[in-house]
């Protein structure tokens, strides 16, 4: 069998380019590797050594957690098996029938890797694919779990880019990390005061001169609140350490390069012996100056709090004013909506009336087309039939019997005219003789009779006549029914007779289909009248729910307007109160200094120290007469604990890229993660050393930038997934991520009254997220490079930003530039500034720290490597 040996030494940064390359010492050595010419013999394979080297190179750069394409991931055979959007990578056992192995060997649908891939992935050689193959069928096993040594040699001399820096929140002490080497330095003396030496490295071997913390590069520093202690963060560890003081020589009387005299009103006057140059006109000792400074922390805290209840004020009136205008639109709404409902409701019925109607005639008409089309007449054209013949045999005989009644009265009349003439023609005749006289005398009688009858019949005629009129006028409308029965009689046996031929007329198809039509119309204007009902009756519900929302909001708003008014008037007063504070104290800068016993030198020449017959010590630095703690610039400090191993059974995964104490100083924050894969947030508590909470994978990639709220209670945190995000530290969940980054978010700050937070990036550029609104409230360019740092001054609305391009500005939260800070001749990886914010530190690519002073705009200190 062919067997080879690897064996490598690794150097490899997964930190930001920005933040240089720690350097990380790894040596692997293979196991043999079996021949692949009778694979299906072979020893068991093992994957970490025979199978993930060549899938890592080829396969593993496009299918990994981070970049899942097809969903697959393939960096474990676990998740191998499990496969992605297809199905199943490899099936154990079955090496010739998995999607996997096809892929790569080029017989399934897709080939892997693709050609001209961005990853430079080559397919793999017949004997990988051949070990490829054999380890699946061998049953796709994982390698046992192994636990990787990590050989640590010495990082080269000459690496002193500052990629972390920090200074003590009272401004006395700053440390900057240059590669594995921190410095402690003091700021009043411009000193340095030490390099932090953990001596288990010397110990061990890997180091033989002192001045070495970590063994790997150090990426993040952080001071506590109280200074006391600092830590700084490293490769898969946190080491805190602790300022104590140390044992110096007594002070010394005299100084050959400075003098000292105390005046009559017991300032101090510090100068060159050689010259006489003052150096400092002391007026003020430490604790005066301390309470000063937190004096005027809190009224420019209480000034930036009036600032805002100004804002809140002028908003709230806003809000107010525009709530009134929208209540007062939401009443005008209601009213037209009211009116355009009922114009909907009228609108309504005749639709419904007409709907109802044409669907109705369409049913009447389409039951006799269907009827006609059938070929038989429906029930009722047939009744209508037999209803119209009956009707014409009806009006036939009401003709008929009215011309009866008709020629009998015209008979009667004709008879009694006739005898009428008849008995009047007989009464001209002449007189009979006498003989003949009774009988002329009987026949007299009976023409008296006649002629009695026959002025009846008269009067009978003339009675008549009007009936006889009477009769004829109702022949007429008889004959006009009896023609019309007739002739729908006629029409509907056309129909009838129409039906019988199994198709409907013309004018049956015709009258189909407009019956159709207006019916669809009436429906289609029903719906259209119902819908405008429903969005009228909806308008009503809406403008009634708009006026109660409205209402409710004008309100609020005009509460609001009340309630800041209240607190105005309220931080007015603390303003006030904080200002006279201030003012007392800066009263006894010129009155504050009691009579010395004796004035006496360190022994190492940087502190002035005056003794007296009551009360402590009290010292000042001899290069500008600042106020120092006596022996601070003596001070050493220790090793005190670490968090995490620094080895591959770290509680901290990866590098500890930040670091941020809580503001009471009992919890430290750690963010860190692999690249490209987490970013992970581990709590610890300071005083045991103890993890207490674990955020795995809180954001997509290395976390960059971590800063607690002032109050505590939230965390914010930045990473290379360009996002920011605050954590709830009561309940461990994500409130809000704030998006917009196009780069890595390099730091993160919260203003001193927690309402917004500033994030800078690698994309050159300073957002500002408002916390209250959850928005974002500026976007401020103006860099040429990444923004490597950003931190809020004291309590005021001032934002210190360092880059790339060399520049230190200072910008307010909208975005406006307060000044620039001259000095800087190099690329500035880190920031730092003190609690009052009127001292601002930056660390460059030369190794340089450089301390400005923020009022002058001038540097005051400078440490070289």
């Amino acid at each position: 069998m062919l067997r080879r040996c690897l064996s490598s030494l690794v150097f490899a940064s997964l930190r930001s380019p920005l933040r240089g390359s720690p350097w990380l010492a790894v040596s692997l050595c293979s196991a043999l590797l079996p021949s692949f010419a009778s694979a299906a013999n072979a020893a068991p394979l093992d994957y970490d050594r025979d199978i993930r080297p060549f899938l890592k190179e080829n396969c593993i750069a496009c299918h990994n957690k981070t970049t899942t394409k097809g969903g697959l991931n393939m960096e474990t055979p676990e998740l191998m098996a499990k496969g992605g959007e297809t199905d199943k990578g490899i099936i154990p056992g079955k090496g010739a029938d998995s999607i996997m192995f096809q892929a790569a060997a080029h017989t399934w649908d897709s080939e892997m890797p693709p050609k001209g891939n961005k990853v430079g992935a080559v397919n793999l050689t017949t004997e990988q694919l051949a070990l490829f193959k054999a380890w699946i069928d061998q049953g796709a096993k994982a390698s046992p779990k192994r636990e990787v040594i990590i050989s640590w040699e010495p990082l080269p001399s000459g690496l002193q880019t500052i990629y972390a820096i920090a200074a003590t929140p009272q401004g006395d002490f700053a440390a900057a990390a240059r590669a594995n080497q921190i410095s402690i330095y003091h700021l009043p003396t411009h000193s340095l005061v030490t390099k932090l030496t953990d001596e288990t490295l010397l110990k061990s071997g890997l180091y033989k001169q002192p001045g070495v913390a970590h063994r790997d590069m150090v990426q993040s520093l952080a001071f506590s609140p109280d200074g006391t202690r600092l830590a700084t963060g490293s490769f898969r560890e946190v080491k805190l350490w602790k300022r104590e003081t140390k044992t110096v020589a007594a002070p010394v009387p005299t100084h050959p390069k400075f003098t000292a005299v105390q005046e009559a009103d017991n300032t101090i006057k510090l100068t060159e012996t050689a010259g006489g140059k003052l150096i400092a006109h002391i007026k003020t000792d430490l604790t005066v100056e301390q309470a000063l400074a937190q004096r005027s922390l809190a009224a420019t805290r209480a000034s930036l709090e009036v600032t805002y209840q100004n804002e809140a004020i002028k908003k709230a009136e806003t809000d107010a004013t525009e709530q009134t205008n929208r209540l007062k639109k939401a009443n005008e709404l209601a009213d037209l909506a009211k009116k355009a409902l009922e114009e909907k409701k009228k609108d309504i019925k005749p639709k419904e009336d007409a709907k109802v109607a044409a669907e109705k005639a369409a049913k009447e008409i389409g039951a006799q087309f269907a009827m006609a089309s059938s070929g038989k007449p429906d029930d009722a054209l047939a009744k209508k039939h037999a209803e119209a013949q009956a009707l014409a045999a009806k009006a036939a005989l009401d003709l008929k019997l009215a011309q009866t009644a008709l020629t009998r009265a015209e008979a009667v009349i004709t008879a009694a005219t006739n005898e009428a003439k008849l008995i009047t023609e007989s009464q001209k005749q002449p007189q009979p003789a006498p003989a003949e006289l009774a009988e002329q005398n009987n026949r007299l009688k009976e023409q008296v009779d006649r002629l009695r009858k026959a002025s009846d019949l008269g009067e009978l005629v003339i009675l008549a006549k009007p009936a006889l009129e009477e009769r004829r006028k109702a022949v007429k409308p008889k004959e006009d029914a009896k023609a019309a029965a007739d002739k729908a009689a006629k029409e509907v046996a056309d129909q009838v007779a129409k039906v019988s031929t199994g198709k409907p007329d013309d004018a049956l198809i015709k009258q189909n289909t407009e019956a159709q039509d207006k019916a669809t119309k009436a429906a289609s204007d029903f719906k259209l009248a119902q819908e405008a009902l429903t969005r009228a009756e909806a308008a009503i519900t809406d403008t009634a729910n708009e006026i109660k929302l409205v209402t409710e909001n004008e309100k609020k708003s005009k509460q609001n307007v009340v309630d800041a008014k209240a607190r105005l008037e309220v931080v007015k007063k603390e303003l006030e109160k904080a200002n006279a504070d201030r003012d007392l104290i800066a009263k006894t800068l010129t009155t504050g200094l009691k009579k010395a016993k004796a004035l006496q030198f360190s022994a190492n020449g940087f502190e002035l120290i005056a003794t007296f017959d009551a009360g402590p010590a009290l010292a000042w630095s001899t290069v500008n007469g600042k106020p120092i703690a006596p022996g601070s610039s003596s001070t050493t400090w220790v090793l005190e604990r670490s968090f995490g191993t620094g080895d591959g059974k770290s509680l901290i995964t990866d590098r500890a890229n930040s670091i941020a104490f809580s503001p009471d100083g009992k919890t430290l924050a750690i963010g860190s993660g692999e690249p490209s894969r987490s970013g992970d947030i581990t709590l610890w508590d300071v005083a045991t050393g103890t993890l207490t909470k674990t955020y795995a994978e809180r954001h997509l990639d290395s976390i960059f930038a971590l800063d607690f709220s002032p109050d505590g209670k939230l965390l914010a945190s930045g990473g290379a997934d360009k996002a920011v995000r605050i954590t709830d530290l009561s309940t461990g969940k994500v409130v809000k991520v704030f998006e917009g980054h196009t780069h890595h978010v390099l730091g993160v700050s919260w203003r001193a009254d927690g309402r917004l937070l500033a994030s800078s990036g690698a994309d050159n550029v300073v957002k500002i997220w408002d916390w209250t609104t959850g928005d974002r409230r500026k976007n401020v360019d103006g860099w040429d490079k990444e923004v490597t740092g950003i931190r809020y001054l004291g309590a005021a609305d001032q934002i210190a930003t360092s880059a790339g391009d060399t520049k230190l500005r200072l910008i307010t939260s909208d975005g406006g530039e307060v000044k620039q800070l001259p000095g800087s001749t190099a690329f500035l990886q880190a920031l730092a500034t003190n609690q009052a914010g009127d001292l601002i530190l930056g660390g460059d690519q030369d190794g340089t720290v450089r301390a400005w002073d923020v009022t002058s705009a001038k540097v005051v200190a400078e440490f070289k490597p």
